[in-house]
């Protein structure tokens, strides 16, 4: 009796180890890189643009569709990170802990579709998941074309990475440096090197869904608005496990604590309502109290609208300025003249007090049919604002059409042109008015092509070589990045161009602990940027 519970008890460990030995060999066959195993059933998932989903070079009919959607949808989320030709070398990557796969490597090849499909869903670490983001049919075509990808042979040579990289072996994080909202790096991932300022990338978090803007508030805590509706909180570095609840609304844009914040923790946020029949859409500017993790006593403070046009470029920001008033610009909706329309929201900045009540001194209380709460009029879209408390003055960065964007300081009862005065071209290519200058037409501090969302100052000695520079982040299709001016009598003097390829830059702030910060909406990145020495 005994010899044969030996023998069953044997018979059991074998059979164990088989298994383990099976389980093992298909985790390592879908482990790819740093051991990220997909699940089992991921093979069993059928790639519609093959006609063998386990044959990587037999394809459908309708391949050449796919794989041009696929690259496109590449190109918008992945191609930052994982470089335009698939090498794992995209700019941020130089920030990650752990690098974005390299799309040419043997062990991603032999991956199964399936398993790259739910490694694209799921996400991990710095790399978001697209469950949401993306479609099953996009999902599957991004699958195809970094098949195809793995199959090219491709120069790395013109990968894209950051400008002006040094080995960051040679340099080290600056001593005494500290922050209450995100620990320090020990040593820097990256060197670069500006015309005025030695740097590192630090990346604080990932995995963002089009954020629009970040707010610091006191005890180390951060909260982000993304477009969906969520407004993330970041405690000790960390991202909550929820976001804040409460009456949060959808399409989220920007948000500003109250200048009396610690006191009475009220926060305002903008956001649109998108058209709907018979009524259009509006973009909407809100105050609530942030009771703890919940957003409470929310009111509606004003609604410029209604309009038939969507909100994605739509500006709807605020700031405050010294006596506590409240700024909020609306981007042109509807036709262009509307920017000129003083009885028209659209294409205004707005002037309210901070219960949204409108100000005896506004520049048209008094003119008969305009709207008392204009404080500027004739902008496109002014997709930054801030009040700089050294010049006394509330700074604007206004989208142009084909060029023409615009760095302006906002005045009271000031014209600033559209459509009949800029250096906007339509985007054909033809003028749009024959008047760039006009004598009764606030002309901008500085004109540039960059696609500008939000802009900051910084001032002091965390980045000395940079005190008093303006930025100003750049979402140009091409090749977005952080730009830097350099102001002498409120002129731009001086411009770079700084972080190229990081991603689509939403919105840049010189946070409370003297660090300057961004967020870029497409690859999802909240990052630093800290100064460093040489060794």
């Amino acid at each position: 009796m005994r010899n044969k519970l030996i023998i069953y008890l044997l018979f059991a460990i074998l059979l164990g180890v088989l298994l383990w030995m099976v389980l093992r060999r298909g985790d390592k066959r879908n482990a790819g890189l740093d051991g990220w195993t997909a699940p089992a059933w991921s093979d069993t998932l059928k790639n519609p643009n093959r006609t063998n989903a386990y044959d990587t070079r037999v394809w459908g009919s309708h391949t050449s569709t796919a794989l041009t959607e696929g690259k496109q949808v590449y190109n918008t989320f992945c191609a930052t990170c994982h470089g335009r030709q698939g090498f794992g070398d995209g700019a941020p990557g130089m920030t990650f802990k752990r690098p974005p796969a390299n799309f040419h490597d043997k062990r991603i090849a032999e991956e199964k579709d399936g398993a790259l499909f739910w490694k694209i869903t799921e996400g991990r670490g710095e790399m978001p998941g697209f469950k949401e983001t993306l479609t099953d049919k996009q999902r599957w075509q991004l699958v195809s074309y970094i098949r195809l990808l793995a199959d090219s042979i491709i120069n790395k040579e013109n990968a894209a990475t950051f400008k002006n990289t040094l080995p960051a072996s040679d340099y080290k994080i600056e001593e005494g440096l500290s922050s209450s909202y995100f620990p320090l790096p020990e040593k820097p991932l990256n060197v670069i090197q500006s015309e005025a300022q030695l740097f590192t990338v630090d990346t604080v978090l990932t995995g963002l869904n089009m954020p629009w803007s970040m707010a610091f508030l006191p005890d180390g805590i951060v909260l982000i608005p993304e477009r969906s509706g969520k407004l993330l909180e970041v405690k000790n570095g960390k991202l909550a496990d929820s976001p804040i609840i409460g009456d949060i609304p959808k399409e989220l844009r920007d948000i500003k604590p109250d200048p009396d914040f610690p006191k009475n923790h009220l926060l305002y946020l903008s956001y649109y309502i998108q058209p709907a029949k018979p009524e259009g859409g509006y973009t909407v500017l809100m105050r609530g109290k942030l009771s703890g993790d919940s957003l409470t006593d929310t009111r509606i403070l004003y609604k410029a609208g209604p309009f038939r046009e969507d909100g994605f470029w739509y500006g709807s920001k605020i700031t405050f300025d010294e006596k506590g008033f409240l700024y909020f610009t609306v981007g042109i909706r509807g036709a262009r003249k509307n920017a000129q329309d003083l009885s028209n929201p659209a294409g205004k900045t707005m002037r309210l007090n901070k219960d949204g009540s409108i100000p005896a001194d506004n520049p048209f209380v008094h003119r008969a049919g305009a709207l008392p709460e204009i404080y500027s009029y004739g902008h496109r879209v002014h997709e930054g604002l801030i009040y700089d408390p050294h010049t006394k003055a509330i700074w604007s960065s206004e989208f142009g059409e084909l060029g023409g964007d615009e760095i302006n300081i906002i005045k009271p009862g000031a014209n600033y042109g559209w459509p009949e005065v800029t250096f906007s071209l339509e985007y054909n290519g033809k003028p749009i008015t024959k008047d760039s200058i006009r004598a009764d037409v606030e002309t901008p501090v500085h004109h540039m092509v960059i696609a500008p969302s939000d802009l900051c100052f910084v001032y002091g000695k965390r980045y000395p070589d940079w005190n008093g520079n303006l930025f100003v982040g750049a979402l140009r299709k091409t090749e977005p990045f952080l730009y830097r001016a350099v102001l002498r009598d409120k002129k731009v003097v001086q411009e770079e161009e700084l972080l190229g390829n990081i991603g689509r830059v939403r919105d840049v702030k010189y946070a409370p602990d003297d660090f300057l910060y961004l967020i870029t909406e497409d690859t999802g990145l909240m990052v630093r940027l800290v100064p460093v020495k040489k060794k």
